[in-house]
């Protein structure tokens, strides 16, 4: 199974063995604003964190995977330094995805960031992990949808993370996938389970968004259990836990 959506950096040890015995194989863990990201000094210093936790999981067996970008409730005072940095990364192969970026309002600044960062999956074959936030999920989901639509873009590449029953149909109509992202306050199993039963599962995505905050690191592993007892098709059960992801990211088994 594959947690495309983690911040390991936010965890202890023993999360990461938690995750291992409960059949978790892969991660991602994303760029995000645990500090105020205030310059690129600061994002440095977060971009080697990320690579860090490779070996922190890795103890426990698990392949960790670099998703790096600028959050869109960033807000460095030296964009351009901060983009080139970011570059600089992605030239050095350190990155599976681009994130995790995307919208928080959809002021001018969070745009132009996201076109930035969508620049610069097009130019070294990334896809992207685009957050939607969690209130005007509806109106900011179809802003993102409207962003990506003016670039010439793959939309399998894209995942729009944290949907919920009010967006999933909107994201998979236009070829994205959709992530569901089982985390208290958002998606509980069961709820995951029903969009997993109603909707074309090869574009849904499970994950957890781990953090500091209120979370379920075993979020996947519970879901994938919610849907076998509901007897939902194994093989959509591992679509969505692990082929899709595997897929999208390029992620060898």
């Amino acid at each position: 199974m594959i947690d495309t959506h983690v911040h390991l950096d936010t965890r202890p040890m023993e999360d990461f063995e938690l995750m291992a015995i409960a059949g978790i194989t892969d991660v991602i863990t994303l760029a995000h604003d645990p500090l105020r990201m205030s310059s690129d000094v600061v994002f440095r210093d977060h971009f080697d964190r990320l690579e860090e936790e490779k070996k922190r999981a890795g103890k426990q067996g698990i392949r960790v995977h670099l998703g790096l970008g600028l959050h869109p409730r960033t807000r460095p005072e030296d964009i351009d330094a901060c983009e080139e940095l970011l570059e600089g990364y992605l030239k050095r192969g350190c990155a599976t995805a681009i994130g995790e970026t995307g919208l928080e309002t959809r002021d001018p600044f969070e745009v132009r960031l996201f076109q930035v960062q969508i620049e610069l999956a097009k130019k070294y074959d990334l896809p992207i992990i685009a957050h939607t936030p969690r209130s005007s999920k509806v109106q900011i989901t179809r802003e993102i949808i409207n962003v990506l639509s003016t670039f010439s873009i793959d939309p399998d590449r894209i995942v729009i993370d944290h949907a919920d029953p009010d967006t999933v149909k909107l994201i998979i109509d236009r070829g994205y996938n959709a992530g569901l992202t089982v985390q208290p306050g958002k998606l509980s199993p069961a709820a995951a389970a029903e969009i997993v039963k109603n909707y074309d599962v090869s574009r849904l995505i499970l994950n957890t968004d781990m953090s500091s905050n209120l979370t379920d690191v075993l979020g996947v592993p519970r879901t994938a259990h919610v849907m076998r007892l509901a007897g939902i098709d194994p093989v959509a059960i591992d679509a969505v836990c692990d082929k899709n992801a595997r897929r999208v990211f390029k992620i060898k088994p």
